[in-house]
This record gives structure tokens, C-alpha cells and sequence, in this order.
């Protein structure tokens, strides 16, 4: 809930905005019928989510704050378009209880994992179709950020002993994005729905967790340090330990990712005068 009301926020205080935009336009009626185009030096407010946080939405499991895919564009000519955007995301989940020691052996167990990501993208849009209702154009984004994680794992036992660890990964990202995209303006309003098909390439900079644990049995104490690969899909790497890939503990390792991906986003834009 927390997630839809964050995008309905948005929505509604651009909703507010808007309406003092282009409304005051006049369409030449033996030409357009619909519409209401912007023209050179307007601005828009345009959101944007993609196929993968409209799945992320769904997922019920995760306490979720942030922003989806905000931008700023501004008509630089009739058919070019610049564009500036920013995308904030943080998710967390937690279990934290106190157990009944005499059947597990457990006195208190905490797990805590958060994820938080950061994107600026910067782009242009090259539009061809001028008429008020279809708006066709073929843009490209260059963008870059960081993610972060950490996992948290604390555990107690009967006698004083325990178990603890926890594990960090943080990297810069880096990407570019070409698509084809298609606006379709509202009736009169200064509003568009529209729709962004491409590629999308990123390289990845986090792709590791360090782990610092301790733990204390029986009145001795170790700690130490180990890493796990964020890179999960190997085929190969499920033959080194008989399980999957996170749970071979390295004692240094190096983990590079980058990846080419289908890029599909659904848009709403809402059009300002300068």
C-alpha cells in the first residue's frame, strides 16, 4: 500500500500543477481534431514505470519506499526533446522474535535485509509525428547510480552463546537505453499516455556481499570475514558445493556483471508552459 500511495501522491500533485500548462492552446480545428501538442519551449512532467517494478508492485513481502522513473522534459524545438530524470528506491524486510529456548535452543533471532538504489538519467528525444493525437519519437538515456544492500543476521543461545553476522555490497551503476516511443494526447488536455519499447544495457558494480561475522560457543569466540557472489545464475557454479552459488563462502573474490535487456515502460506526461 505503502508503494501505490507514493505513485498516487506523485500523480496528484502533478495532476494539481498541470493545469495551468497549455490549456490555453488553440487548436487549428480543420487540422486537429484532438489535443492539445506541445511546441517548443514547453516543459513536461512525465512518470514512467517499467515491466519490472509494475512485477515489483505486486510483491507483498517487502516494505517499500522510493520513487519510480520521474523525468523533467523540455521542448528544445518542436520535434527535439531534452530530458533529465531520477529514480530513488529503498525496500526492507525484517523478522525479529524471542523464541521459547527449551524447544530450539534459540533465545532471540533477528534477520534484517534492506536494498536502496539511486539513478540519474539524462536523454533527448527526436519526435517525427506533429499531428495532436499520435506523437512518434526515437530517444536515447544515458544514466548512472549507485545499490546498496545489506543483510543482518543475529542469533542467541542458551548458556550466553551466539551468532552473528552481516553482509554489505555497495557499486556504482552505469547504463544506456535506446527505444522507439509512442505518446497519445488526451481530449483537450495537456496530458498524454503513452508507451517506450527498446534496449537497455547496464553494468553492474555491485556484485558481492562482504560478510563480517562472530560468534561465541561454549566460552570461545571466532570472527572472520567471507564473501558471497551477487551473480546467482551460473550453471556451472551449483557443481562446486552441491547447492546454489551464495552459498560458497570466498575468502577474496572478483564479480562482474553486465547486461543487455528488452526495456518496455508505460508512460503519463503532463505538459507545462514556460
Amino acid at each position: 500500500m505503502k508503494k501505490l500511495f507514493t505513485i498516487l501522491m506523485v500523480v496528484a500533485m502533478s495532476t494539481t500543477v498541470s493545469f495551468s500548462q497549455i490549456s490555453d492552446r488553440v487548436n487549428d480545428e480543420s487540422t486537429y481534431l484532438l489535443g492539445a501538442r506541445p511546441v517548443a519551449g514547453n516543459f513536461g512532467f512525465y512518470l514512467a514505470l517499467s515491466t519490472a517494478e509494475i512485477e515489483g508492485l505486486t510483491e507483498d513481502n517487502w516494505e517499500e519506499s522510493g520513487i519510480p522513473l520521474i523525468n523533467v522534459k523540455y521542448y528544445k524545438t518542436d520535434k527535439l526533446v531534452l530530458r533529465a530524470g531520477v529514480q530513488v528506491s529503498k525496500k526492507r524486510r525484517s523478522i525479529d522474535g524471542t523464541l521459547d529456548a527449551d524447544m530450539t535452543g534459540y533465545t532471540d533471532y533477528k534477520h534484517v535485509e534492506t536494498d536502496a538504489s539511486w539513478n540519474l538519467a539524462l536523454g533527448a528525444e527526436q519526435h517525427f509525428d506533429l499531428s495532436n493525437i499520435f506523437d512518434s519519437y526515437i530517444g536515447l538515456n544515458g544514466n548512472v547510480g549507485y545499490e546498496r544492500s545489506v543483510r543482518t543476521h543475529n542469533e542467541s543461545y542458551n548458556g550466553g552463546d551466539y551468532a552473528n553476522s552481516e553482509g554489505s555490497n555497495f557499486g556504482f551503476t552505469y547504463g544506456l537505453e535506446t527505444f522507439i516511443g509512442t505518446n497519445f494526447f488526451i481530449a483537450d488536455l495537456p496530458i498524454a499516455a503513452g508507451l517506450e519499447l527498446g534496449v537497455a544495457a547496464k553494468n553492474y558494480g555491485a556484485n558481492k556481499y562482504k560478510y563480517d561475522w562472530d560468534n561465541s560457543f561454549d566460552g570461545t569466540s571466532n570472527s572472520g570475514t567471507y564473501y558471497t557472489s551477487l551473480v546467482d545464475d551460473f550453471e556451472n557454479m551449483s557443481t562446486l558445493s552441491g547447492d546454489n552459488s551464495q552459498s560458497l563462502q570466498f575468502t577474496d573474490l572478483k564479480a562482474r556483471r553486465f547486461d543487455i535487456m528488452p526495456l518496455a515502460r508505460i508512460t503519463l506526461t503532463f505538459y507545462l508552459k514556460q
